[in-house]
């Protein structure tokens, strides 16, 4: 084999090889790419979700709200107070559990 058929051979070599090289740098540069994308559409789905929970939490919030406020504008019952006696007897039960109110006697 002559030197010229030699350098042709390897020069074919030598393009065929730097052909390869530029095709898989071109591959791992797209796949570079479909990986953030894929990354990109994760944290997407991750927010998605995390928005979702909040929107039903403040939901809950606002029906809670809601419902107390209803029970506030119900009229209330009238609440009777209790209030002891200035002098309660210092053994036994108090004198205000039992107190009839028609007895003269305390």
């Amino acid at each position: 084999m002559s030197l010229w058929h030699e350098l042709e051979d390897l020069q074919k070599k030598k393009a065929e090889l730097e052909f390869q090289l530029h095709s898989l740098e071109e591959k791992e540069k797209n796949l570079r790419e479909k990986a953030r994308i894929l990354e990109e559409k994760l944290a997407i789905q991750e927010l998605e979700k995390n928005l979702k929970a909040k929107h039903e939490a403040v939901e809950q919030l606002e029906s809670r709200i809601r419902e107390l406020e209803r029970r506030l504008e119900q009229p209330q019952p009238k609440t009777y107070v209790i209030k002891p006696e200035p002098e309660e007897a210092k053994f036994g039960t108090p004198k205000y559990l039992f107190r009839n109110e028609n007895d003269t006697r305390s």
